[in-house]
């Protein structure tokens, strides 16, 4: 075949150029490689830090994509939040743990390449290392022709890495009878449960520029009185990589339950251990006004419980003598704190169990 009918990867849909443009806008606006233990971040082959100086340092890794909180930032063409969306999935696991994150990658790939979205998503991966006090140390942007049905469509996942003193790990094996149960704040439905409320918006022909008003006319607290339903629906997930750590420093925490999908019963399980159950009162806190909304659409209580925070992002078992100390730092932090419930003999019942209802 003669030259003059030769292919090129931009003819097959693949522009390198703009992909060059992108990772050049994105290094200008990166600020959380300015960190001196990253010897080579973003541009080589693979990124390279020091480990901190410790004893017994065990690594800890977690992964996490966005989920279809994705769809509705490109519906409303709003992309520099979902990137701390997606570091915080994954910084949050990591921390829960008892780990402090130490670095974070991101993967994004896209039907087309255009570098100034490129850039606001990656920035916003940035802004959410900054948040968790890690370092953004390397990632990969992908041009994927004929991937999606449209051009402008994307996806993003990541995985953050976290280091730790292996004797200082949390987890359900310290969890023992009599611990209390310390619920941190969400602001929202952080990541979790948006194909049900894509599915609500669908069913109720609900406009996402319209004004967020809940069932009995309330504005939403956390956005403002002239909030949008988008404002509310894509508010990023709470890190609270930097609290935890504080925690971990201030007083003795026993495990950790990050709240995500599946809710109470799959998230709250896993820090507990076989033999005790963790009884949560659903009275004592105030869920956003968001999931009251949800409430209000059509979701059951129940199924709240199942697939949302339901107003807590995060919650640890700790001795019940370490609760004061806990609850000063978390509202140091200005985040919402309260206990709600104990760790309990399980008794031949699950291990989540609750008294009370929520207040939705």
């Amino acid at each position: 075949m003669s030259d003059d009918h030769s292919f090129t990867y931009r003819d097959a849909g693949v522009d390198v150029e703009a992909g060059n443009e992108a990772v050049r806008l994105l290094q200008e606006r990166l600020r959380s490689t300015r960190n001196p233990l990253v010897l080579e971040g973003i541009g080589g082959f693979g990124g390279v830090m020091r480990m901190p100086p410790l004893k017994d340092a065990v690594l800890v890794a977690g992964t996490d994509g966005v989920g279809t909180k994705i769809l509705l930032a490109h519906e409303l063409g709003r992309y520099g939040t979902i990137g701390i969306d997606l570091v915080a999935m994954s910084v949050n696991d990591v921390s829960a743990c008892g780990a402090v994150p130490l670095f974070f990658l991101d993967y994004l790939v896209v039907g087309k390449v255009e570098p100034e979205r490129v850039a606001e998503l990656v920035a916003g991966v940035d802004e959410g290392c900054l948040r968790a006090g890690c370092v953004l140390l390397g990632g990969e942007t992908a041009e994927h022709p004929g991937h999606f049905k449209n051009d402008g469509d994307f996806d993003m996942a990541g995985f953050a890495v976290g280091v730790a003193e292996r004797g200082e790990l949390w987890g359900p094996g310290k969890v023992a009878v009599g611990d209390v149960l310390l619920g941190l704040g969400s602001n929202g439905l952080h990541s979790t449960g948006f194909s049900l409320v894509r599915a609500l918006l669908r069913e109720y022909a609900i406009d996402l520029h319209g004004k967020f008003l809940t069932e009995g006319g309330a504005f939403c607290a956390i956005a403002g009185a002239n909030a949008t339903v988008g404002d509310v629906l894509l508010e990023p997930t709470i890190i609270y990589s930097p609290v935890l750590h504080d925690l971990g420093h201030a007083c003795e925490v026993h495990s950790a339950a990050h709240i995500t999908g599946g809710g109470f019963p799959d998230n709250v399980s896993r820090a507990v251990p076989d033999g005790l159950a963790a009884e949560i009162d659903l009275g004592n806190w105030v869920p956003p006004a968001v999931f009251t909304w949800l409430h209000g659409l059509g979701v059951s209580h129940d199924e709240m419980l199942k697939t949302f925070n339901c107003g807590l992002g995060m919650v640890l078992a700790l001795p019940a003598g370490e609760l004061s100390k806990a609850q000063a730092v978390v509202s140091r932090a200005g985040l919402r704190v309260q206990v709600v419930g104990a760790i309990v003999s399980r008794d031949g019942g699950g291990p989540v169990r609750y008294t009370g209802k929520l207040a939705l």
